[in-house]
């Protein structure tokens, strides 16, 4: 254990933003490039900051947790943080930094694919480095979970594309609508880290749509961007019991993906049934905590169904899993583990972006189109933030909080200025753990 002592001798001479700088020069050596490369929407003689600037300063919002637009302009209105910028951007001059309504301005015009595509080279670069293959399941498969979260809610209509809810009071009767934007997430999972692969926004197309967008389309919209991106790369899709139902067997199979969803009874009766029916026979006067049957029948598959109870505490807790996986006794409780980390996009993923690090619940424009790139920055500078929390042994040792640490990034960046020997440093080679 770490004494107080011994914790402020380690951090005297620690630049808390150099070294989260490092770790996004050793993962993306060509990051603030790809920035700058974007397709800027602007017309170009009316341009004073470049977007390399504008996309970072977004960055810095999510990295130090400002909360709003306002408190980011003002939280780095000061000589040294324009100095840091202008070093690590190698920017020959800057003499302020662009003010929010400049950003928005910039948002609302940039084509949210741009930020897909950062995403995307992000994602692809991790996975060249082979530093999370012992994550693989069974060796082979990328585990990918997929769920829904709403994101921010209105009580009068925002836009076209609006979700709509009627609500009515139960006591008084009165009713009223709630227009909502939702999202659906595909997060690669590795280790403690759940990294943003592809976004689907739950939209409806205009606003006289017979019927509204849901989280089921939008898996068809997102399973098919991803397929083509990722075109080879073996996929093993966690997600709860919502996506246990034929289209998505379908579409999963189509993609010769692997999944593995909660189920519920009441999801597809006759496999219930069935399942319940065959654990009787094969487990009869046998006490157990994990149990399976193989090749259930329904429709033109079979499906493997596992059942475990985990005792949590002082609380059991009993899982039950359809997968295409083959399920063994050597196999059946990591598999077991494998289906229950589709819980990590609700903990370590959207519970940590809307509660504990981003408020991503919050709108930092009424713009759609920026309201959707602040997003997508969001989860650009999630997988950077994570990497840093995750890869610094800094960090691991003295066990700070994300609030912590994004407090130590602030302070960094507010008050140590970057000298030409720390970015010499960023092009010398280093070694990244996540454990130990």
């Amino acid at each position: 254990m770490i004494t107080r002592k011994e914790k402020r001798e380690q951090e005297k001479n620690v630049n808390y933003f150099l070294e989260f700088q490092k770790i996004c020069h050793h993962f993306f050596k060509g990051f603030t490039n790809r920035l700058r490369k974007v397709k800027d929407p602007r017309h170009q003689s009316y341009v004073t900051y470049d977007s390399d600037l504008l996309l970072w300063m977004m960055i810095l919002k999510n990295v130090c947790q400002f909360t709003s637009m306002r408190s980011l302009s003002n939280g780095l209105n000061r000589e040294e943080c324009i100095d840091n910028l202008q070093k690590m951007l190698a920017t020959q001059e800057l003499h302020e930094l662009p003010h929010y309504d400049t950003i928005n301005d910039f948002l609302s015009r940039l084509d949210p694919k741009e930020l897909e595509n950062i995403r995307i080279g992000l994602i692809r670069e991790l996975l060249k480095k082979r530093c999370f293959e012992a994550e693989r399941i069974e060796g082979k498969y990328w585990g990918i979970i997929i769920d829904g979260t709403g994101l921010f809610h209105f009580n009068k209509k925002h836009c076209a594309h609006c979700l709509k809810r009627e609500h009515t009071h139960k006591k008084t009767g009165e009713t009223w609508t709630d227009y909502q934007h939702h999202v659906l997430e595909a997060k690669l999972v590795v280790g403690d880290m759940v990294l943003s692969i592809d976004s689907e926004f739950i939209e409806n197309e205009h606003e006289d749509v017979t019927k509204q967008d849901c989280e089921r389309r939008a898996f068809e919209r997102l399973s098919t961007r991803l397929k083509a991106t990722f075109k080879r790369l073996p996929i093993c899709i966690l997600a709860d019991s919502l996506y246990a139902c034929e289209s998505v067997f379908q579409r999963c199979e189509a993609n010769r993906w692997k999944y593995m969803f909660r189920f519920k009874a009441g999801s597809i009766p006759s496999v219930a049934q069935e399942f319940e029916a065959l654990k009787a026979l094969k487990y009869r006067g046998q006490s157990a905590t994990t149990y399976w049957v193989d090749d259930i029948a329904y429709q033109e598959r079979k499906l493997n169904a596992l059942e475990a109870t985990v005792q949590e505490k002082e609380k059991a807790h009993t899982f039950l899993f359809l997968t295409n996986l083959p399920i063994t006794e050597k196999k059946a409780e990591a598999l077991v583990a494998v289906g229950r980390r589709r819980w990590k996009i609700e903990n370590q993923g959207f519970n940590r972006q809307k509660h504990v690090q981003y408020a991503i619940q919050h709108v930092n424009s009424q713009n759609h189109q920026a309201m959707k790139n602040h997003y997508l920055l969001t989860q650009i500078a999630d997988i950077l933030m994570q990497l840093y929390e995750k890869g610094s042994k800094l960090l691991r040792t003295q066990k700070k909080t994300a609030k912590e640490i994004s407090s130590a990034l602030l302070e960094a960046i507010r008050t140590r200025r970057l000298t030409e020997e720390d970015m010499a440093s960023l092009v010398k080679p280093m070694q990244v753990r996540f454990t130990g």
